[in-house]
């Protein structure tokens, strides 16, 4: 019996959408009985693309397409090329030795994943070949061949989960961007042997053919950029672009920017780990020569905005916020790629429903926006009305993060409201989850604009069925961020769930307030209208596969039989 948050994730989506989900359910379904008619489809396929320009005619402007993509494989890739070379491999956390660069199993499970394999889907982006390329030596090109010759031998079309690892169209773009750009750099400081670079040139086009026939459409979001930014890096560098392909790019280009793309520059998608790979797909856009000037202008308009919107999201100590999935190390810090923008005291992203507030010691971010785009909610978390805030550069008060994708209780646990700490209550769950991504019931809350210009204090609330209303308000004072809380409406047991980095420690504790300590700096946690309960130990996460100590500090408001209220404060405390 379907249940009825599948209807209710069903329902949002669009006929195109629901007709691309058919298709690929047929694909993943029909090829592995028939993967040699597949394969050599997808060969014919190849054989008709047009290949590179040689190195001569590459020109200025695909060699500074190929530095801007470069950029995030190199920054995550380039200590790691010698294990590569070696056939060692180690993403969040988790190292696997295959031996030799000849012999991956590209299908490979680690023990840590259930259902959702990102580990080996890692594997299959191939982002360290571009270092490889670029950096490397005779060595790390012996073996940037001897992968081209095993994943050849071993990642077929039969294998019933190929289509969500080795084969996952997701990964295949990113295997394209960081291939191509490394190839790029290194071919035109004629690093490489010629057979080398004509087997890269194959193992390209075998690539962007498969690409060509898998854009996913039925996920949107920041699938179908990225499918979109690998073709359109290719076409940007290859010696001819069909017509009819062209203008198919430049619509879905076009289509994909206006709506994953909000105003305020953040992906829609509210997350700011996909945000630098937005940063990364906009950049391409605006470069390739084929789509059609409103496209790029468009394209180029929406990077700028792009780019500060991710420095926006970005705490003092250079790493991206932790709202829905985000976590660091899957992208360069945002500084490594983009210039650090200026802000006013108190900033807002309006569209996406952020504010961003700074000054005296005191940094915070807090989040008054949707879910996540209603077609496909998939990494949004109940976030609603939560905060992150630093004291002293150093993280106070965490989001709990997103430890893993795959089913089970935990991926259910961070997604929830009962894991963050907006205003919240015993059995309040304005978002029903189901599965790794799925979204059934939805819910928004509603950045309010500031009374007056220049105010350093802003607002949000979360409407809830059955008239139910929460809000926070957040005002800046000299050496202090104050909090507002309020619960109208009928709510069990409502509370406020806090979680703060182990590093730091609880040196005071007083009635209303708490003390902690951190490498020298200090931090006062004090209520004023409310009280201080428990203390416990909890975790978090800010890298994937790995867990942090956390301690979770719970405090409940004063009652009122118009709105229970808590009014309480974070405050720097110089040494």
């Amino acid at each position: 019996m379907i249940s009825r948050s599948t209807l209710q994730a069903a329902s949002r989506l669009s006929p195109r959408m629901v007709g691309y989900h058919l298709k690929r359910l047929a694909r993943n379904k029909l090829v592995p009985r028939l993967p040699d008619r597949y394969a050599a489809r997808i060969a014919r396929a190849a054989d008709r693309l047009p290949g590179l320009r040689p190195a001569a005619a590459t020109g200025e402007a695909a060699l500074a397409m190929a530095q801007g993509v470069a950029a995030f494989y190199r920054e995550e890739y380039r200590h790691e090329i010698d294990d590569a070379a070696r056939g060692r491999f180690t993403f969040f956390g988790q190292s696997v030795d295959f031996g030799r660069a000849a012999d991956i199993d590209w299908h490979h499970r680690i023990p840590a994943e259930m259902d959702f394999h990102l580990w080996r889907m890692k594997l299959g982006h191939m982002g360290f070949l571009c270092p490889m390329l670029t950096d490397g030596g005779p060595a790390h090109l012996e073996a940037v061949a001897e992968i081209f010759a095993g994943y050849r031998a071993r990642a077929r079309f039969d294998q019933p989960e190929c289509f969500s690892s080795y084969w996952f169209p997701y990964s295949v773009s990113h295997r394209i961007l960081a291939l191509l750009s490394g190839y790029l750099i290194a071919r035109a400081a004629g690093r490489l042997p010629a057979p080398l670079c004509a087997e890269i040139e194959d193992f390209l086009r075998w690539n962007v053919a498969f690409v060509e026939a898998n854009i996913e459409h039925e996920l949107k979001n920041n699938h179908v950029e990225r499918n979109l930014a690998a073709l359109c890096f290719y076409y940007s560098c290859a010696q001819a672009v069909p017509p009819a392909l062209a203008r198919r790019l430049d619509r879905d280009v076009a289509g994909i920017i206006r709506a994953c793309i909000l105003d305020d520059g953040l992906l829609a998608e509210r997350s700011a780990m996909y945000q630098g790979l937005s940063v990364m797909a906009l950049q391409v856009f605006a470069a390739a020569p084929f789509l059609t000037p409103a496209t790029r202008r468009l394209a180029e308009t929406q990077a700028r905005k792009a780019a500060r919107a991710w420095s926006f999201m970005t705490h003092p100590d250079g790493e991206i916020a932790l709202f829905n999935d985000s976590w660091f190390g899957e992208v360069p810090p945002a500084h490594a790629i983009v210039a650090p923008a200026r802000f006013d005291p108190v900033a807002l992203l309006p569209q996406a429903g952020y504010a961003r507030l700074e000054g005296d010691g005191i940094f915070a971010l807090f989040d008054a926006g949707a879910i996540g785009p209603r077609w496909n909610p998939g990494h949004g978390h109940a976030d609603f009305l939560s905060i992150e805030v630093d004291v002293a550069g150093r993280r106070f008060l965490t989001d709990p993060g997103t430890y893993q994708y795959s089913t089970g209780p935990r991926r259910m646990f961070e997604r929830s409201a009962q894991a963050h700490n907006g205003p919240g209550a015993a059995g309040l769950e304005p978002v029903s989850y189901y599965g790794c991504f799925r979204v059934g019931q939805l819910a928004e809350a509603r950045l309010l604009a500031p009374e007056a210009p220049g105010t350093r204090a802003v607002a949000g609330e979360l409407p809830l069925p059955g008239g139910g209303l929460l809000r926070r308000s957040l005002q800046l004072l000299p050496g202090a961020l104050a909090i507002s809380d309020r619960w109208q409406g009928r709510f069990e047991a409502p509370q406020l769930r806090l979680s703060l980095p182990a590093t730091w420690q609880l040196v005071e504790r007083h009635p209303q307030a708490l003390v902690f300590a951190c490498d020298g700096a200090r931090a006062q946690l004090s209520v004023q209208a409310g009280r201080i309960g428990s203390i416990g130990p909890g975790h978090w996460a800010c890298r994937y596969l790995v867990d942090s100590p956390a301690q979770i500090v719970t405090l409940f408001p004063e009652p009122s039989a118009e709105a229970a209220r808590l009014e309480w404060q974070i405050a720097h405390q110089p040494a």
